[in-house]
């Protein structure tokens, strides 16, 4: 989870209910609590993970004998009040992504400055949050004689200053991996697949091919692979073709590759593919040749690897 926030941040300094350990005594602690948004690939709308870092003072970060504690943390928003009273405004705060039980309690030792997640709980009695729109939380030490504390956030609009990242290319990854195509030109496609390497935990290889027809309409397939760093959002290769070989092992191998040109990728969500392309000057006559750029919609969902 990141520790430094980014784009419009949110804030308030709250004294925390603190624990004591030497004298066995509960105390306050002053810190400042952050919540942010970071911009996620959507494929129906702009949507974003929402973030909350509890940071302690420098000169207490790490401190075991005197720690903050973890705050009721309830949301407003909608019909839902702070105080509902089917106890309904209670979000899930967890320390990683992709959680569907993980919750951190009331009264958790904060001894290191943490970032949270905030989540919905996946009881259908509990409260729903959509925490792309506008709400507001609070702060609770659960102590009479310490006031609440708030912080409202607006509603997560993006623009290119303040959530860049929303209007980038998605990374490149395997749920990317599948079949795509042009409802405009149903005589061409293409398969992809996104590979890890064995032992490599920095890169992957992209491997497409482009199935389309020669002049005379027979088959012809173009075939690109590349290796990527994890993270990379726009993918360019060079392009070969294969001539020889034959069907059901009644040819020998095929002949070398042939370079054929250079084509990119990219991919501005899940369902959609921007391929821009340009062939080698000199090629065969027969060869399909050309330059231009193309949009690709994707085909289906690989089974248990869902993109959003």
């Amino acid at each position: 989870m990141p520790d430094q926030t980014s784009g419009p941040t949110y804030t308030t300094t709250a004294n925390l209910a603190a624990y004591d350990s030497v004298n066995n005594q509960t105390v306050l602690e002053g810190v400042t609590i952050r919540i942010w948004r970071i911009a996620c690939s959507s494929s129906d709308s702009v949507n974003a993970v929402t973030l909350m870092r509890i940071q302690r003072q420098s000169i207490y970060e790490g401190d075991q004998e005197v720690y903050p504690l973890f705050p009721v943390t309830a949301i407003q928003q909608g019909g839902i009040t702070y105080d509902d009273p089917n106890l309904r405004s209670y979000a899930r705060t967890a320390v990683e992504p992709n959680t569907v039980i993980t919750d951190v309690l009331p009264d958790t030792p904060i001894v290191n400055s943490t970032t949270y997640i905030l989540e919905n709980y996946a009881n259908p009695n509990s409260g729903f949050f959509d925490f792309n729109e506008s709400f507001g939380i609070r702060f609770d030490n659960l102590d009479q004689n310490s006031p609440y504390y708030f912080i409202n956030v607006p509603a997560y609009n993006p623009t290119v200053g303040t959530y860049p990242d929303a209007f980038q290319n998605i990374p490149v990854s395997g749920y990317l991996s599948t079949s795509w195509y042009n409802p405009a030109t149903s005589g061409e496609g293409i398969v992809m697949q996104v590979y890890e390497l064995l032992g490599d935990t920095q890169n992957f290889i992209v491997n497409f091919t482009w199935s389309a027809y020669d002049p005379s309409g027979l088959p012809f397939w173009l075939t690109g692979q590349v290796t990527v760093p994890r993270g990379t959002r726009t993918v360019t290769t060079p392009m070969f073709y294969v001539t020889g070989g034959g069907l059901g092992g009644n040819a020998g191998a095929a002949d070398p590759p042939t370079p054929w040109g250079t084509a990119t990728l990219g991919f501005s969500d899940c369902n959609h593919l921007t391929l821009t392309y340009a062939s080698n000057p000199g090629l065969p006559a027969i060869v399909p040749q050309g330059s231009g750029t193309r949009s690709w919609l994707r085909l289906g969902r690989l089974n248990g690897m869902d993109c959003e």
